[in-house]
């Protein structure tokens, strides 16, 4: 699983709920933007985030 420290905040409404918040210098897992229906690869592209860490999975 991959965590990402937010560099600006950034205001998710979506239909399951009313309005998601990032907000910045927190850390957040890659479930938290799947459940926001955000791409990550796009918000570290537009430099809105940060990864901070990435951890593989044993199996």
């Amino acid at each position: 699983m991959s965590f990402y420290k937010m560099l600006d905040n950034v205001h998710v409404i979506i239909r399951k709920k009313n309005q998601i918040n990032f907000w910045e210098q927190e850390i957040y897992s890659q479930n938290d933007f799947n459940e926001a229906c955000i791409d990550v690869r796009l918000l570290l592209k537009e430099g809105l985030c940060q990864i901070v860490e990435s951890v593989r999975r044993k199996e």
